[in-house]
């Protein structure tokens, strides 16, 4: 998206003011550009897009993608913040096909901008998302003062930028949902530390390996599993205490799905065998590797789609 000189909404009321004026309705001897007034809810989408309708509610669906393409990516907290601010303030969490100009999408990317060719990929809510990131990932790490409103905008380039960081509360509410809220009863993210033992330790263990910080998956959090724990905290702005839980196993799971391959995928397959199944522990998402993960979603009561993602790791590990 480029940076947005004003809207259409901005112009009519200038022309109004501007006529006004010239029939001895107004004083001539006003010079400020009049100042739009539109609600501090609106999209700007509709504030900048005067026949762009936009629901005043989000889309769970598309902050649900979102969060798992961050989470997949491994992105920090302000990252995360900062994309769910600008989804938000740009279109209320929808994927519009309207907008200014030729802006598009959750993020109103514009085609003529270079964001997508051919437009419709602008609609393409993975291809956005990671469009958008693929820019905010160097600048978070650029630019460490960075509230993640100014990150946002140093993405988006609006009009508005403080808008961005108006939007915060409603974009953490937005994070929280979208990575499960509220456990329902008996799915609760454990809690594993020094000493601790088991399937949830290997799993961790598996997992921190596919973040970046090779360790032995072999099930007991020792001196070295604590290490690796405490630099990948370090690396994700949260507290270095060692200790993973809710918070931690949040930043450290990896969305996974047939076709995927590595540690994270060793790390499904070890707590479904855990449960009961019988799979390979190699870290290839086939074909048995799907049909085991849905039957668990199934049991489970989850969308039944065959992705491990936030919901279904938090259940996997709650058992």
């Amino acid at each position: 998206m480029s940076f947005r000189s004003g809207g259409r909404r901005l112009r009519v009321i200038t022309v109004i003011a501007a006529a006004a004026v010239a029939f001895g309705l107004g004083t001539s001897t006003a010079t400020a550009e009049p100042t739009p007034v539109v609600s501090s809810h609106e999209a700007n989408a509709e504030r900048l897009g005067i026949q762009c309708t936009v629901p005043p509610n989000h889309d769970p669906a598309i902050i649900r993608q979102l969060y798992s393409i961050g989470q997949s990516r491994g992105v920090t907290s302000k990252v995360m913040l900062a994309m769910f601010e600008a989804g938000w303030v740009e279109s209320h969490m929808q994927n519009l096909n309207c907008g200014d100009r030729d802006s598009l999408g959750v993020f109103q990317q514009r085609p003529s901008q270079g964001w997508c060719t051919p437009a419709s990929l602008c609609l393409d809510v993975a291809h956005a998302t990671n469009k958008f990131l693929d820019q905010a990932i160097p600048n978070d790490r650029n630019n460490p003062g960075y509230t993640a409103g100014r990150l946002a905008q140093s993405v988006q380039r609006s009009a508005y930028p403080e808008r961005y960081d108006q939007a915060e509360s409603k974009a953490r509410a937005l994070i929280a949902e979208a990575s499960g809220g509220t456990p329902p009863p008996g799915q609760s993210w454990p809690t594993i530390r020094v000493g601790s033992t088991g399937a949830d330790v290997t799993a961790g263990q598996y997992l921190l390996s596919a973040r970046g910080h090779a360790t032995t998956a072999d099930g007991q959090f020792g001196p070295a599993t604590n290490t690796s724990v405490k630099a990948f905290q370090s690396s994700k702005g949260l507290a270095v205490d060692g200790v993973v839980g809710p918070q931690t196993w949040s930043a450290l799971i990896v969305t996974v799905s047939q076709g995927s391959n590595g540690s994270a995928v060793k790390a499904v397959q070890t707590q479904l065998n855990h449960l009961g199944a019988s799979l390979a522990v190699d870290g290839d998402f086939g074909s048995l590797t799907t049909t085991a993960v849905r039957n668990f979603q199934r049991q489970a009561g989850l969308t039944v789609d065959g992705v491990v993602g936030p919901q279904t790791w938090r259940a996997l590990l709650s058992r």
